[in-house]
């Protein structure tokens, strides 16, 4: 008796919701850590010296994201799963993406809801993939409206013969990340360790994604659903940075604080770090300065209320959502 007992507690220790768990608060201490040594913002004055309004309505914003993530989600799984669950797994995402970067994390995370559902695991791969294509692509399609929208240029002299230099801190930025972008690849390729954990994870998001949209044609609702769920995901982001900016008393256009969070999240998660971290905020910022035109402080303030509401402030409930899906066998 005393040998089996003893035989079974490794086990427990080693379950996968010990290691996410465990995982999960060493990188969100991190977080909280790094958020709260920002070079000249202090995140309890910047929030005691916000605009309470703005900021309510920031995290209402923030709050609808996972309503639109649940749609985003739903209408690409033919399949009865249950609403609730779905939620569910959107807000553990919040948790999970502590843990893996790149939005692994969050693909791993409805697949196996999908699985534990009992769909197959072709099919369930086939949802998320082709969620994560609709999305990717109804993101590029809004960030190229706004970028026309904002009539975007390169840098250019204004009438007293001064040099407008906002867009040439975007193409800084841009070549920066498009160098780390490059040295990552050629680490992935070049590291047989490295390549073979990114085609195991890259795979479910391809094979199968098209044969999933064509069977998906034929429940022209479950697809409108999903589709208005990823364009308004995307929106309601761009909404709560909106007001994050209009906290700190700034008065951006709508459309230039889109083209920012749109491609600064794009660049941002490129940075292999827990949700981007680090990546996301200086690309952001910097965009804010050019597409908004507003300072860099302001911009950096903004970005880091932001964060707050959208990272850090989601911690808690996304763990307590995923142990209650673990304990429903859920997951």
């Amino acid at each position: 008796m005393t040998r089996g007992i003893s035989q079974t507690r490794p086990g427990r220790w080693l379950r996968p919701r010990t290691v996410v768990t465990v995982v999960g608060a060493a990188a969100f201490a991190a977080l909280l850590w790094a958020q709260g040594t920002q070079p000249g913002v202090d995140p309890v004055k910047l929030v005691l010296a916000a605009d309470p309004g703005w900021m309510v309505l920031a995290l209402l914003a923030y709050v609808s994201s996972y309503a639109a993530a649940t749609m985003g989600f739903l209408g690409f799984v033919p399949e009865r799963i249950g609403t609730v669950r779905a939620a569910l797994s959107q807000l553990a995402g919040s948790f999970v993406k502590l843990v893996a970067p790149g939005g692994f994390g969050s693909v791993a995370l409805n697949t196996r809801l999908l699985l534990k559902a009992g769909i197959a695991p072709g099919p369930a791969a086939s949802s998320v993939g082709a969620s994560q294509v609709v999305g990717f692509s109804l993101h590029l399609l809004q960030l190229s409206f706004f970028l026309w929208l904002t009539g975007f240029r390169p840098p250019r002299t204004d009438a007293s013969g001064a040099t407008q230099q906002g867009p040439q801190v975007l193409g800084d930025v841009l070549l920066w990340c498009a160098v780390a972008a490059g040295l990552l690849l050629l680490a992935v390729l070049a590291v047989p360790r490295l390549r073979n954990w990114s085609l195991r994870r890259l795979r479910p998001l391809t094979e199968g994604s098209l044969v999933r949209l064509r069977e998906l044609l034929r429940h022209p609702r479950h697809l409108a659903v999903g589709v208005l769920g990823q364009v308004l995901i995307s929106m309601t982001l761009v909404t709560t940075l909106y007001f994050c900016v209009r906290a700190t008393g700034q008065h951006p256009a709508f459309a230039a604080v889109a083209v920012a969070l749109l491609l600064g999240n794009t660049i941002g998660n490129a940075v292999p770090t827990p949700a981007g971290v680090g990546g996301v905020e200086a690309a952001t910022a910097a965009l804010l300065v050019s597409t908004a035109q507003l300072g860099s402080t302001p911009a950096f303030a903004a970005v880091v209320l932001y964060r707050l509401i959208s990272l850090i402030l989601p911690v808690l409930p996304g763990w307590a959502a995923f142990t209650y899906l673990q304990r429903q066998k859920a997951l």
